[in-house]
């Protein structure tokens, strides 16, 4: 394990009022798509920023100083424990997780990176501390749902392929020991914005800017709940900053740990396609509809309750996604994808 610590830290002037300030918030999967936007949005708020990272070079040039970053590679048992003993962190936000990307199949590491490693830091955590609020602020997934007929959060889950199992094992850890652990998780939708992983669907459009081809794309008739990358970024860090107790018994008594981090309206992915092809100046006549197959196991679903999310933040992400496409093009511009 490798540590780099910063000459400096950021913070924002307006933005010392936050809870978060000063404190020392560990953040896994920093160089990730979410993780990076989750350590900005510290950052802004005045907080040690413990950035972990498997491998530095995956990390974004913008990424630059004001974290602490922490060179560790979490698959080997154990290792979250000695991170959270290293660190001593007095939150710590899970971005990690294993098998959303083609090549990630091994079982083993679905159980490790998805379930096991949430037990590690959920006994590593359950010393008493100075902070209030949660101290473990978990990223779940939208398919620990399966096939269950209700995307309520207090319904129960029906996982049907690895991923969404191993995520819902450790929604159901967190649950088990939240008198112990205050903790919360948020189950997430269909994230988007700069950062993404190569091969996505706007990852591939942006690359398409430089380029003439046809596009290959699938029908787009599917409907998504769409997220915009930096509101999700910026709720999971104002989750952080609510008391542990209005999450568990106060203010808004939530039966189970979990939100929906979503925004409430389904959006047909053909129709932000072409928002985002007008936005970047793609010719529609290069989108290349129904030329690629439907995937087998995506994942078809009704609108997403979000009232959790609202009574606790008070706000919901934009139900209009071509809002997330206009701060896309100017992070774009700006160098920041």
């Amino acid at each position: 394990m490798q540590w780099e610590r910063p000459g400096w830290s950021l913070a924002v002037p307006g933005m010392s009022s936050s809870p978060l300030h000063g404190r020392r918030a560990l953040v896994l999967g920093a160089s990730g798509f979410l993780g990076r936007w989750v350590v900005r949005a510290l950052r802004e708020r005045g907080a040690h920023v413990l950035a972990q990272v498997r491998d530095p070079a995956r990390l974004p040039a913008w990424f630059g100083a004001g974290a602490e970053r922490l060179v560790a590679d979490l698959a080997a048992p154990k290792s979250g424990t000695e991170l959270l003993r290293r660190a001593e962190p007095e939150l710590v936000f899970n971005l990690l997780g294993y098998g959303v990307a083609k090549d990630e199949r091994d079982p083993l590491l679905h159980q490790r990176l998805n379930a096991l490693l949430v037990l590690e830091l959920l006994f590593a955590l359950r010393k008493s501390g100075s902070w209030s609020g949660p101290r473990l602020v978990h990223v779940g997934s939208a398919l620990e749902y399966g096939e269950a007929r209700t995307l309520d959060e207090a319904t129960s889950p029906r996982p049907s392929e690895p991923y969404g199992k191993a995520k819902s094992l450790a929604t159901a850890a967190i649950a088990d020991l939240r008198a112990q652990v205050p903790s919360v998780v948020a189950r997430a939708f269909t994230v988007f914005g700069p950062g993404e992983r190569p091969g996505r669907l706007i990852p591939t459009l942006v690359a398409a800017r430089g380029t003439a081809e046809r596009i290959p794309l699938s029908s787009g008739h599917q409907k998504r709940d769409f997220v915009y990358v930096e509101d999700a970024a910026r709720a999971l860090v104002e989750l952080a900053e609510l008391p542990a107790e209005t999450l568990q018994s106060g203010r808004y008594p939530f039966d189970a740990p979990c939100l929906n981090l979503a925004s409430g309206a389904l959006t047909p992915v053909r129709e932000l396609v072409l928002a985002l092809a007008d936005e970047l100046g793609i010719a529609r006549a290069r989108l290349g509809f129904g030329d690629l197959p439907p995937l087998l196991a995506e994942m078809h679903h009704p609108p997403v309750p979000v009232e959790r999310l609202q009574a606790a933040l008070g706000w919901t992400p934009s139900r209009d996604p071509r809002e997330g496409l206009r701060r896309l093009a100017a992070r774009l511009a700006e160098g920041l994808a």
